[in-house]
């Protein structure tokens, strides 16, 4: 076991009870702020939203890749870093079966541009690589795919009248592994967040992953608004 890392079998109750009130914090934050998906727009149009979210997705899936690979060497705890090729492995095979599927339905799997915000946003998560590991997992594990497992569920209530096929897609195939990920860092801030000045910063970590993710989402709606 890494020497900074606690036992997990003494994990504190407290480290678990924070652990909890901050996924609360976070789904609080995130109520009705994913603009991507509309529920009440006519079937035609989400369908246009569902296949926006699908090439985003390819473009996601792609970067997770690669951000997952950069902060694996710079994870020093053992019990965590052995989790990480898993979720590496999980995000290139979503990215082979949106690929698959926009193909399948006729599409471009390569044609999605993202916003400069989009882009900024997996730039900067690459550019963490040497934060502490506490900071980067309350990011993204915990924060971004906590979010990502919100906003499966919603498209794949949204796209089952429209497009069931590629509902049971994220259903069956995806889903299941976002919550394993965000499992990632649940375990991660357990283990580490075990002082109030760590739960201080995993905080933070979260709400300046949320703030940067957000942002990233009112660009789309600013250009989805503008019918660009």
């Amino acid at each position: 076991m890494h020497a900074g890392l606690a036992d997990p079998g003494k994990m504190s109750g407290d480290a678990r009870r924070f652990v909890g009130a901050l996924a609360e914090e976070n789904a609080s934050f995130w109520r009705d702020r994913d603009v991507r998906l509309d529920p009440n727009a006519p079937p035609a149009l989400r369908l246009e939203q569902i296949r926006y979210r699908m090439r985003q997705g390819v473009y996601n899936e792609l970067r997770s890749v690669e951000l997952i690979a950069a902060w694996i060497p710079h994870v020093p705890e053992r019990e965590i870093r052995e989790l990480l090729p898993g979720q590496l492995d999980d995000e290139h095979r979503h990215y082979r079966l949106l690929r698959a599927r926009l193909v399948a339905l006729g599409e471009d799997p390569d044609g999605y541009r993202p916003l400069p915000e989009w882009e900024a946003l997996f730039d900067w998560l690459c550019a963490c690589r040497t934060r502490p590991t506490l900071e980067k997992l309350a990011m993204f594990q915990f924060a971004g795919e906590t979010q990502s497992c919100e906003g499966f569920e919603t498209l794949i209530a949204l796209a089952r009248d429209v497009d069931p096929e590629t509902a049971e897609l994220y259903r069956a195939e995806i889903l299941p592994d976002e919550y394993r990920h965000a499992a990632i860092g649940r375990k991660a801030l357990t283990l580490l967040a075990d002082t109030p000045a760590l739960q201080a910063r995993a905080r933070a970590a979260c709400r300046e992953m949320n703030d940067r993710i957000f942002a990233a989402y009112g660009a789309h709606r600013a250009r989805a608004d503008r019918g660009a």
